[in-house]
Formats: structure tokens, sequence, C-alpha cells
């Protein structure tokens, strides 16, 4: 397992667009020495979205060239600039897969840490506890503190409102996934909440049942694998039984692509649509949302 990759910076908004557009235009980006200077980042920056784009699978590297994954195509053509939560949503799923081990501690806190709500102090402590189970040589606790800032930055710094010049924040905000509570005392409060959504746009719940039956090369997904795999709502979304049931019942009604919702035997079992989620994705998101406002 890996650690302190993103060099200490959460993912700001515009990143995203950012580097793709440098990736797209040149595989060697992230090895030119003057990458920096190119996209307007410090060079740390620079590694840290190197790291933020391999991590959310939007591109991937082969003997030092990066090119855009299919998913990152996708992203790239339709929504860089993340104005849908839902295509959010899909790379909050994407990071917590952890590929390559290198986006241990967001895996960590949303399929293996239970606790909903906890002081910053708590959950450092937590993480070491379980980092010092799973490492047969020991990990510097400062970087292991370093993840734990970086993961509640990524997904509660909001632009101060009070200062119109800090327009820097986390996209990942949108999720509405966490949330700190300053207590004046240092022992800021870390609350884990259910991911807000809308009824009209499903698209992050619907991509990811479909990329685990795919994975899985099953056709029926059973409510409780919903609710307790790592890689589904109620692990990756914090759903509730209530809130899950809800969104099926809303798929049964899809357009295009509806799902069937069988209870049997007393099971209820979700039958997925013979098609891959990127071919999904691709198929639900408009194409003119991501060349709008490039930057």
């Amino acid at each position: 397992m890996a650690y302190g990759r993103h060099e200490s910076f959460y993912l700001r908004n515009k990143w995203i667009s950012k580097g793709l557009r440098h990736v797209r235009t040149n595989n060697n980006f992230f090895y030119d020495k003057d990458n920096f200077e190119k996209i307007g980042l410090g060079k740390n920056m620079v590694r840290s979205l190197r790291f933020w784009l391999t991590a959310l699978n939007l591109v991937e590297e082969n003997h030092k060239k990066h090119k855009l994954t299919p998913l990152g195509e996708i992203i790239f053509n339709k929504d860089r600039l993340l104005e849908r939560p839902s295509t959010v949503a899909i790379l909050h799923a994407e990071l917590l897969v952890n590929k390559g081990d290198t986006a241990t501690v967001f895996n960590w806190f949303f399929t293996q840490y239970n606790e909903t709500i906890s002081t910053k102090a708590e959950l450092k402590a937590a993480f070491k506890e379980w980092v010092d189970k799973k490492e047969s040589k020991g990990v510097s606790e400062r970087s292991l503190n370093r993840d734990i800032d970086v993961l509640v930055q990524l997904y509660s710094k909001e632009a101060n409102e009070s200062d119109p010049e800090d327009t820097i924040f986390s996209p990942f905000t949108a999720l509405y996934l966490m949330k700190e509570e300053r207590s004046g005392e240092k022992s800021d409060t870390i609350r884990k909440s259910s991911m807000h959504y809308e009824n009209e746009d499903l698209t992050a719940f619907y991509y990811t049942l479909i990329r685990y039956a795919q994975q899985e090369k099953v056709e029926y997904v059973q409510l409780d694998e919903i609710m307790s795999h790592e890689r589904l709502w109620g692990k990756v979304f914090n759903l509730s039984k209530t809130e899950a049931i809800d969104i099926l019942n809303n798929l049964t009604s899809h357009e295009r692509y509806p799902i069937e919702y069988v209870r049997t035997n007393n099971l209820d079992n979700v039958k997925i649509p013979q098609i891959t989620e990127l071919q999904f994705l691709d198929s639900q998101l408009p194409d003119e949302l991501g060349g709008k406002h490039d930057i």
C-alpha cells in the first residue's frame, strides 16, 4: 500500500479539466521539465495532479507516456468541468477502487471505517492502528496524518463565501459525504453522511451497479450486496437501506435501461441490463456539457 502520493494537496476545482487537456495534447506532459509553467501550477502540485488523474481512473501510464482512459475520454468530451454531481460521484467511486493501492486512506474511510462521527484526532489514531496491522514495515505517522488531512479537505473544502478571492475548493464537496464541524479546541468533529442526490439523475448509482455486475460477471445482484460490498452503494455512498430501495424503485422506470427489481424467497434481487458501465455513461451524458466553458 502507498501513502502520501497526493503531495499533501487535495484535488482542486478545474484541475481535472487542465490535466486532461494537457495529457490529451502531449502524452509526455508529466515528464516535461517545464510542465509546471505550461499548466500554471507549482511543481509539487503537478505531481499531485498526476496522482489524482491516475487514482481517479482518468489517465493511465505506460512506458512513461500518459493517455486518457476510456472513462477519461468520456468525461473530457462531456463533463470535464464536473458540472454534474453524478460525474463527481462516479470519480469518487473510482477513487475508492484504490487502483494500485495508491488511494488507501480514501478506501479505508468509506469501506473499512465504520464510525460516522469522529474527531480528526480519533480518525488519525484509527487509521494508524489499521495501517500498523496491515503493514509489516512501519509507516511514518506524519505521512498517515497528512493522508487524513487531505481526506477531510477533499470532501469538505468549500470556497470561502466571506472572501470572494478564495475560489479554491474541492469538487468533491458537491457530494456532501463529509462535514467538518469546528469546535474551536482543535478537536474538529468529522461527520460521514449519505451522499446527496436527485432522483432526476441517478447516473452514478446505475454506473457503479453495472460496473460491479460486469466485474463479477453476474446478471443479478442482491440488495444485501448493494448495502455491504465495498464497491457498492452502502459503503461507497454511505446510503441507508431505505435510500437504496428508493433508488432501485426509480431505476425500474429508467427510460432507456430499466432494471428488474425482483423480490423472491425473502431475497431482493436486481437484474442488471447487459451493457458496460462506459456504454451506459456515454449514453447518459449530453455531448454539449463538457466543452461549454473550457479554460
